[in-house]
């Protein structure tokens, strides 16, 4: 016999909810997309931050992956931090290596922060992204080229 963690009652709720999400859903008053994403994010347990203080400036952080994608190439990511106006560079990549004590210790090891405008001097197809490496957020300079940008990357929009 398979035991339960919730009432009947409990249960009941929350199917109400999930119906009502779908009927918003269907009728488009909810995107699909970001609903998917959401639920997606709620079975993984991944529950990341989405908002960041770091000293005076406020940052939104942004997944670029869409539906079911796990993977996408560097050139998708990069039209899609243009169309969120998420498209950051070199001011705000250093400014975030300089407070890097202020990064919230959740994101360690589970996000890389990607951005997109600044790019490397002597190999434009290369892009700045500040990762969590050996005790501290250090940099790296990756190929827009690779297939292999995936659910870890994120973008940071100035609020």
């Amino acid at each position: 016999m398979t035991r339960r963690n919730v009432t009947d009652e409990m249960y009941g709720q929350f199917q109400r909810r999930l119906d009502e999400v779908a009927r918003r859903v269907d009728e488009g008053t909810i995107p699909f997309e970001e609903t998917m994403d959401s639920l997606q994010k709620v079975i993984e347990g991944n529950s990341l931050l989405t908002e960041i203080t770091i000293g005076d400036r406020t940052y939104e952080i942004l997944g670029f992956l869409r539906g079911e994608e796990t993977l996408v190439v560097g050139y998708t990511m990069v039209d899609r931090a243009k169309e969120m106006n998420a498209h950051l560079g070199q001011d705000d990549g250093e400014y975030i290596l300089k407070h890097q004590d202020e990064i919230p210790a959740s994101l360690r090891g589970k996000v890389v922060f990607v951005f997109t405008d600044w790019r490397h001097p002597d190999s434009p197809e290369r892009v700045y992204c500040v990762y969590w490496h050996d005790g501290r957020w250090v940099r790296h300079w990756s190929w827009l080229g690779r297939d292999d940008w995936g659910g870890g990357g994120r973008f940071l929009r100035r609020k």
